[in-house]
């Protein structure tokens, strides 16, 4: 295993990335200190915003065999791993996916035949942007076994990230961008305090008790922040808080 990055240094080079090439670069190296070397960008639906169509494998480095193969068979269409992801909100593993969806025998053949192919400790992370553009970051490891570090958080985090830099670059020059009207990301600096809190972790209770105010006080800032900066889980909004500066933990 190697070292894994830490989140901050992946931010700071991320954010400097003047392409879509070098930020994928990042992180893909972000994702692989954690033992997962494949990466593949799916964009699930239309970003007219930032003028990207629809695609599976829109960046990658999945084996061509298998891609080729899954494009040849249709599996596209009916993969268990895209499919299941349109009811989650944070990063799932593709082993659950028969556990909790009932799968037809040509869905549980294209999760096996993924792994014949050599795409092990599957993860995908749907992500979700506006206009209701839908996208995904599916990781695995060319390891079958001890390669994943297991924090998913920590992939939740550095995918998010990635979509939201992935789209700041793509908005560059973009006509339709610039007819749009700019989301206000403002937040008090209560809502600052406590987000900064839970960007190290602590609980609800735990800030409250910090910050001497209800638990219950907390969860009605922390869904405030999320209408504020349009995130749906505590992961988006730090990593939204903290990509525009709004937080500095």
């Amino acid at each position: 295993m190697k070292n894994i990055i830490a989140f901050e240094d992946y931010l700071q080079r991320s954010n400097q990335a003047q392409s879509e090439d070098e930020l994928f670069a990042i992180y893909k190296e972000a994702v692989g200190s954690h033992g997962l070397d494949r990466v593949l960008l799916c964009l699930a639906t239309e970003h007219q915003d930032i003028g990207k169509v629809a695609g599976l494998g829109v960046m990658h480095n999945y084996p061509k065999h298998w891609m080729d193969y899954y494009f040849e068979k249709g599996l596209d269409k009916i993969d268990p791993v895209m499919i299941y992801g349109l009811r989650k909100m944070e990063a799932y593993t593709w082993e659950e996916i028969p556990r909790n969806m009932s799968l037809l025998k040509k869905q549980k053949d294209c999760l096996s035949e993924g792994q014949e192919s050599g795409l092990y400790n599957g993860i995908c992370t749907p992500l979700r942007g506006p206009e209701n553009s839908l996208a995904g970051l599916s990781l695995a490891s060319s390891e079958k076994k001890d390669s994943f570090s297991g924090n998913l958080d920590m992939i939740t985090a550095y995918s998010n990230h990635f979509y939201i830099a992935y789209r700041r670059i793509n908005q560059k020059g973009n006509n339709h961008t610039r007819n749009q009207t700019t989301q206000n990301y403002a937040l008090t600096p209560k809502q600052r305090e406590i987000l900064t809190w839970a960007a190290i972790s602590k609980t609800n209770e735990e800030i409250g008790i910090i910050l001497g105010i209800s638990p219950r006080t907390v969860e009605w800032h922390m869904k405030t922040i999320y209408e504020k900066l349009n995130a749906y889980g505590r992961v988006l909004a730090v990593t939204k808080a903290i990509t525009y500066g709004l937080i500095h933990p």
